[in-house]
């Protein structure tokens, strides 16, 4: 079933001098199966948001239903505050601060024997979920925490979420303070989990390059309300309004609009580089150009020392024979 919000408003120190308002009157359906990525500056209201959609936060005004379980204002009747938490698993912001047991196997085992399995049960469904997560429990399972590396830890943080398989998982800036080779791990990660325990996937992120590449649609929050919720293609044509918002339009999109000003136009649908690639390719097969020298493009330079196996030269290469690869000329 779908999470459904209907006029959902909240403010921090209500009643109070103090008062701020985080939330204000945000209406949206997040179907079964979407990979929803949340965007907007801070401050914004997406983490008081997210926080609703597992009862972290109560609901002052409006209504969200999930699953079923519902959740107003009113004290009666009372939700069902353990099943909607078996069903949504939140994953904060560097979650490997959330480790606080003396080993691996018993903070991830934690959630389970809380919900009432007992010890061998929850230990069971605790390495299952070290395994899905790319940990050996048997090599892992009995160190402490703070032994593991950065990754390691944020990958036992996870675990301890998705043990109970909750349908929905939420990460709040799930790759925040990683290296590229690191957020490009944790990002499989998710994929992988939407495919094989969570199917509903909500991530909030500041990196709109990094967000595009996996998310199916994108939600924008400003000053606590939606700001845009829209197909990727159409949200971009706002670049305007997003810097408005602290956000700047994905890396592909600006490099498709200088290349429309020269006069090369890719066409529509680019919303991340992979779209940009898949263009740039079709374009060159138009022009007549062989474009099989041109799939390992390496856009950013990531390959550029060693590991890239040559990707770029023979692209260079190509464009010494034929001029095709000058992209940004009259190679085109």
């Amino acid at each position: 079933m779908p999470i459904v919000v209907k006029g959902l408003s909240f403010a921090y120190g209500k009643g109070t001098p103090f008062e701020k308002k985080a939330l204000d009157n945000i209406s949206l359906t997040i179907n079964d199966g979407e990979f929803v990525g949340i965007m907007g500056h801070t401050g914004s209201g997406k983490s008081t948001f997210i926080q609703h959609l597992n009862g972290l936060v109560k609901v002052q005004e409006g209504e969200v239903e999930v699953n079923g379980i519902k959740l107003t204002s009113a004290k009666r009747p009372k939700p069902d505050y353990k099943k909607l938490r078996a069903t949504v698993g939140m994953v904060f912001q560097y979650p490997e601060y959330q480790l606080f047991d003396d080993t691996v196997i018993k903070d991830v085992s934690f959630g389970p024997k809380n919900m009432g399995y007992k010890r061998e049960e929850a230990e069971e469904m605790a390495r299952r979920a070290l395994r899905l997560v790319g940990l050996d429990p048997d090599e892992v399972g009995e160190k402490a925490p703070f032994e593991l590396s950065g990754g390691q830890k944020r990958r036992a943080a996870i675990a301890g979420v998705i043990v109970m398989k909750p349908q929905i998982l939420v990460l709040d800036e799930p790759t925040a303070g990683l290296d590229p080779y690191g957020k490009e791990q944790i990002l499989n990660l998710i994929l992988r989990l939407k495919k094989e325990c969570s199917p509903t996937v909500i991530v909030i992120s500041h990196d709109m390059d990094e967000i595009t590449r996996y998310a199916s649609r994108l939600i924008v929050f400003g000053e606590g309300k939606v700001a845009f919720d829209m197909p990727m293609e159409q949200l971009f044509e706002h670049g305007r309004e997003l810097e408005e918002l602290g956000l700047e339009t994905p890396t592909a999109v600006r490099l498709a609009a200088a290349l429309k000003a020269r006069g090369i136009d890719l066409g529509g649908g680019i919303v991340n580089m992979d779209t940009f690639t898949a263009a740039v390719l079709k374009k060159f097969a138009e022009k007549g150009a062989p474009v099989k020298e041109f799939s390992g493009i390496d856009w950013f330079g990531e390959r550029a020392e060693g590991g890239g196996q040559g990707a770029a030269a023979p692209a260079q290469e190509a464009a010494d024979d034929n001029g095709a690869a000058d992209i940004f000329g009259e190679g085109l």
